[in-house]
């Protein structure tokens, strides 16, 4: 199948929140970026996965930021501009679960969001994308083309551009269809795969 195929999308609602962080988990279990942060093995291992994205995708709903396709099988966790970065006192509230999360793994995770904070304080305001996934049997059907458009749409609607670091090289060519333009990949220490920022200006 294409990527042109037409896939229903939407706005998530909190009934799906459970879903779709399990539906990332299953996305994001081999990619690069997470086999870092959480190493295949390590103990609990999907469910720390489950637990990340369920932080990050509950701030994304709290914006209307997060998208799902109709069945539940692809996400994307998106920020509206100027709300990429948790609050100070969103960072205290979410800090025990991140704790939980990353265990003896911390300091990679703070490695990680530290060089994509940085990085963020240079750009304009723009649309994030922070995660955007399908479940491994589901990949190359359009699903994430779909979830992509959604809110590419409201970008040219609004003259806003759009950014996200990839993860993994195989979805480069999907960002690069859809406008977005590969910049100096964002190198991360301690031994990170490194990311490749992504920035698309409105059509």
């Amino acid at each position: 199948m294409t990527e042109d195929v037409q896939h229903s999308v939407r706005p998530a609602t909190a009934v799906d929140a459970d879903r779709l962080t399990r539906t990332l988990a299953a996305a994001f279990a081999d990619d690069p970026l997470f086999c870092h942060l959480l190493p295949p093995g390590v103990r609990r291992r999907e469910q720390r996965l489950r637990r990340a994205f369920a932080i990050d995708a509950a701030r994304s709903l709290s914006l209307g930021g997060l998208w799902t396709t109709a069945d539940g099988e692809a996400a994307a966790v998106w920020f509206p501009p100027g709300s990429w970065r948790p609050t100070p006192r969103q960072d205290l509230a979410e800090l025990p679960a991140w704790l939980r999360v990353g265990g003896r793994r911390m300091r990679a995770f703070q490695q990680v969001r530290a060089a994509q904070y940085a990085h963020h304080r240079d750009l304009p305001p723009h649309w994030y994308l922070l995660y955007l996934g399908t479940r491994p049997g589901r990949r190359s059907e359009g699903l994430g083309g779909a979830l992509l458009r959604a809110v590419l749409d409201r970008c040219d609607a609004e003259r806003l551009p759009a950014y996200l670091e990839s993860t993994c090289e195989r979805n480069v060519p999907l960002y690069r269809r859809h406008g977005f333009v590969a910049h100096d990949s964002l190198d991360i220490p301690g031994g990170c795969p490194p990311m490749t920022p992504m920035w698309r200006d409105p059509r």
